[in-house]
Parts: structure tokens; sequence; C-alpha cells
């Protein structure tokens, strides 16, 4: 079991009692199976980012929130392949900063955000292809974008060396 993963059991059971809600509210509250909760407080099994996403901003939380303390999100098949999620903040919608790598080679493939976020992308090094809903743009290191991420989309690093971005995520 990672750390992450204890860290989201642990914050999602105890945000979910604070609203007073059984997992089964929670889940219809939410859009995910009751199993689905019950696997994620008993930190057992694997979930998606877009999941967690769903669940926290059914509790009323930033994603940060859930998944504190700040730490490793995900991890791809290359150990150098991370997503760490830097800062959150609720001002004035939702706001995330990531900080990404991705090892040659690999691939991560997103469930679509709620309607109208957005992401901005700033590739730091290497070259980043972002391929949503089968249209690939290819950002070089310097290049930035801004796009609706309430589409399918896929980060992937088709270069032999790691590449870094950092991204926004706008509610």
């Amino acid at each position: 079991m990672t750390d992450l993963l204890r860290h989201v059991s642990a914050n999602l059971r105890e945000a979910r009692q604070a609203a007073g809600l059984s997992q089964a509210a929670l889940a219809a509250r939410a859009g995910v199976s009751r199993r689905m909760i019950t696997m994620i407080e008993a930190a057992e099994g694997n979930v998606s980012l877009g999941t967690l996403d769903r669940l926290a901003t059914a509790l009323g939380l930033a994603f940060a929130e859930l998944v504190r303390p700040a730490g490793t999100a995900w991890r791809g098949q290359a150990p150098a392949s991370q997503a760490r999620l830097v800062a959150a903040s609720t001002a004035a919608g939702m706001v995330e900063l990531w900080d990404w790598a991705l090892a040659p080679g690999e691939r991560y493939v997103a469930e679509p955000d709620r309607p109208g976020m957005r992401e901005m992308i700033l590739v730091v090094d290497g070259s980043l292809i972002l391929d949503r809903a089968g249209t690939c743009e290819t950002l070089a290191a310097g290049q930035s974008t801004v796009f609706a991420s309430d589409q399918p989309y896929a980060y992937e690093n088709p270069g032999p060396g790691i590449v870094r971005f950092v991204k926004n995520v706008l509610a």
C-alpha cells in the first residue's frame, strides 16, 4: 500500500463522516460505486485521479485536500514518470498546480474532467505530445497551451529523455 493511498483512505473516510454521509450516499452523489468507496477507504485496489476528483467535488473539497499531504499522485511504468500536486486553491474556483515527468515512451491517458474545466501546460524539458480525442499537438521545451479538459486526452513522451512539464487545472 502506498503512502498516498493511506492518506486518501483516511482523508476520504474522515471527510465523508464529517459530512454525515454513508458510503452509499457519497457514491450516489459522486457517481461512483459504493464498492469503489469501500475499497478506497480500506486502502485497497487502484483508483483513478478522475474518481478522486469526483469524490472530492461531491464532498465540497479541493482535490489537494483529499490527497494531503502532498505527494506523488500518479506513477507510470518507469520510475521517472510521475505527477505531483504542488498546490491548490479554491478562492475563485478551483486551481491546481502540477509538476509532471514522463519517461521515454510513457503515455498517460486521462479521464475527461467535469464540463468547463481547462488545463494550462508549459513544457520545461523535452517534447510532449498532447493527444486530444485523436488530434495530436507536439509541444517542445518552452512551449505552452491551454485546452478544455472535459474531453478525452492523453500525454505522451515520444523522445529519448524524460519530459517535464507543469500544468494548471482550472475550474
